[in-house]
Formats: C-alpha cells, sequence, structure tokens
C-alpha cells in the first residue's frame, strides 16, 4: 500500500517538474498556476491523515512586479478512521497592496485528544474527544504606509455534537470544563501588521510582526478576548535565497469565560512541530522557533529545526520549558514563483512523541 502511496507522490512531483520546464522563461508578465501537491501527516496518538492541496497562484494584474502574488489554496484530508478535513484559504493582494485579505473557511470531523490543561498534565490521563466543527476567520487590511497595514479580524467558531470516550474507547459524560458541549463563538477586533517579507509562501528575506486582539461573545455565557503577537526574521545569508535562517515568536494570551479548546495551545505542524496540537494549553502561550533552510540543488533542499515553549497561567510557569527539534526536505514546485512541498520529522523532547508532516508551504 504504501509504494503505491510513494508512486502517486512521484508521477505528480515528475508532471510539476516538466509543466514548469515547458512554461520557459520567455513571459514578461506574471504566469498564473494552479499547482497540485500530496499532503500527509502521522502522529501515534491521531493516526494517519492522507490528503491533497490544490494552491492558486495569481496576481490581479499580471504586469505589477511591485505586487506580491496573491494564492488560493484548497485541501481536502481524510484520516485511516474516517474522519474529514475540507478547507479553503486565501491571501488577497490588490494593486500596489492598497488591501490585503487572508483569511480561511474550514470544516472538520475531527478526533482530538484532551490532556487536561496547564503545562504539567500527564501524558498517561486523557480522554478521546470527537467533535464537528465550522470556521470562518477573514482579515481585511489597508495599507497606509509602505509595508504597513491596519484593519480589522473577523471570526466565527462552532463546535458541535461534541462526544467524549475514556481509554478503553467508552463514552462517558462531559468532563467539567467551559466549552465541554460546544458551542459557537463570533468575534472581532483590531489588526495591525507589518509585512516586508519578499514572499508569502515562501519567504527567504526580511521580517514580519503581527499584533492582533479580538473581542467574542460565548454561546455558554459571558463572553472573553485574545491577543495574539506573531514575530518573523528572516536572514539570507548569501543574497540569493540558497542559506536562509528563519525565526519566529508566536504568544497568545487569553481572558475571560474561555471555552476550552479556545485557550493558547501549543504544538502543531507550524511551531513547536512533534507536539501534538493542544498537548498543553493554558491561559497563556509562548513560542519560538529557529529553522535553517539550505537549498542542496535545482528544487531540492533541506531545513534543521528547533523549538522551544510554554503554556502558563502564571509567569512562574516559565520553568516548565518544551522542546522539539527536527529537520526536513523541500521541493519547489513551481521555479517562477517559489512555493515549496515541506516533508518535515519532528521529535518532541520531553513526551518522547514524533511527528511526520507532508504539507504545502513552509511552516512559517
Amino acid at each position: 500500500m504504501w509504494r503505491n502511496y510513494l508512486y502517486i507522490i512521484f508521477l505528480l512531483v515528475l508532471f510539476l517538474n516538466e509543466k514548469g520546464r515547458a512554461q520557459g522563461d520567455s513571459v514578461k508578465v506574471y504566469k498564473n498556476n494552479i499547482l497540485p501537491s500530496p499532503s500527509f501527516t502521522y502522529s501515534p496518538r491521531t493516526d494517519f491523515v492522507l490528503g491533497v492541496y490544490c494552491l492558486y497562484q495569481f496576481k490581479f494584474d499580471k504586469k505589477d512586479f511591485l505586487t506580491r502574488p496573491s494564492n488560493f489554496n484548497f485541501y481536502y484530508g481524510t484520516s485511516f478512521k474516517g474522519h474529514i478535513f475540507l478547507s479553503t484559504e486565501h491571501t488577497l493582494l490588490t494593486n500596489q497592496e492598497r488591501f490585503y485579505l487572508k483569511g480561511i473557511i474550514e470544516y472538520k470531523n475531527t478526533p482530538e485528544i484532551l490532556y487536561g490543561l496547564g503545562n504539567q498534565s500527564s501524558s498517561d490521563e486523557f480522554l478521546n474527544v470527537n467533535y464537528y466543527s465550522f470556521e470562518l476567520k477573514e482579515r481585511v487590511l489597508r495599507q497606509y504606509q509602505k509595508s504597513k497595514f491596519v484593519g480589522l479580524r473577523v471570526r466565527y467558531m462552532h463546535i458541535f455534537d461534541v462526544t467524549y470516550q475514556n481509554r478503553n474507547n467508552e463514552n462517558i459524560p462531559a468532563p467539567a470544563l467551559n466549552g465541554n458541549n460546544g458551542g459557537y463563538y463570533p468575534g472581532i477586533g483590531p489588526i495591525w501588521m507589518l509585512d516586508k517579507r519578499n514572499s508569502i509562501l515562501t519567504p527567504t528575506q526580511n521580517y514580519y510582526l503581527d499584533i492582533v486582539a479580538v473581542g467574542y461573545l460565548n454561546s455558554n455565557g459571558g463572553a472573553f478576548g485574545t491577543i495574539e503577537v506573531d514575530g518573523r526574521r528572516y536572514i539570507d545569508f548569501r543574497k540569493d535565497s540558497k542559506s536562509v535562517l528563519a525565526l519566529q515568536l508566536v504568544a497568545k494570551n487569553t481572558f475571560g469565560n474561555v471555552p476550552y479548546n479556545e485557550l493558547a495551545l501549543l504544538g502543531g505542524k507550524q511551531i513547536l512541530r512533534g507536539y501534538l496540537l493542544g498537548r498543553y494549553r493554558d491561559q497563556h502561550s509562548i513560542q519560538v522557533q529557529a529553522e535553517m533552510r539550505q537549498r542542496i540543488i535545482g528544487r531540492l533542499g533541506i531545513t534543521a529545526f528547533l523549538g522551544t515553549g510554554t503554556v502558563y497561567d502564571e509567569i512562574s510557569d516559565f520553568q516548565f520549558l518544551k522542546a522539539a527539534l527536527g529537520t526536513g526536505l523541500r521541493f519547489n514546485i513551481n521555479r517562477k514563483d517559489p512555493a515549496n512541498v515541506r516533508i518535515d520529522f519532528a521529535w518532541s523532547l520531553v513526551d518522547k512523541n514524533n511527528g511526520i508532516y507532508i504539507t504545502l508551504g513552509e511552516a512559517f
């Protein structure tokens, strides 16, 4: 079975390589592209998830070389246990980047492992949670100075049909946690963004800073709020995008009557890879990572990454830092406007967990 999967991936990559060569270098205007890509994730707790991405890269004005390309990204995935994941993401930049729109629409039926709250939750005590969710998230920003944007973020999250099982997969009552039976949470708030990256999908130079505060209504009663910060720096050592050090800091703070699935989470396929998303959760989180990206030959590259972070309720919890490391491969499926398929192998250094991720686009 695995040989069949590898054969399909090989044929897909070969097709993309030949398509890129056929386009040639003589085109004077931007060439819109439709690029399919395989997706695969694995963790011992969540099993295998196979899927496919379809990326559409384009410009509203093909002769506008001052504006970075926009993109739509469609994804469908399914696990061996029958769970489904369906989403569409977009980043839209109008001419001269006067307006910047970024959002996601996602529907999924997914399992989740709930270890409890705090950064000292035991890996031996957990609940299996199954639920359906629908998320709509959009940010609309206007450029008021070069590379500086201000605007609003709106988000709607609906979680429903929530069930819980113990370690023996026996149905049990919902635990005494806020949001234990799901609910819906509409929110809105301001954003300030500084974005000097040379590329949205595959940045190699400059920096990015994003600060967003959102207030939510809680269908279970009350309200809550979040403040999130995302800072990134890209150092191109040789000024040719072949040897790049990427750095990131992400922080989230929550306040009020926060549902447990809206708390600050550690892990996932973007940061602290190797930890399950939500392995640790609490009122606040801070995570940092560094990744060295080295192009080897042609479209092929390798990476090595290291991250650390924690969730916390009190400042004293910072002594319980978690760490993860990993390595990966990169294959560029678009020579003219780089878009990497990334294959990452990651290991957590505290829980002795690991993860494998095949997806489209860099982690950050």
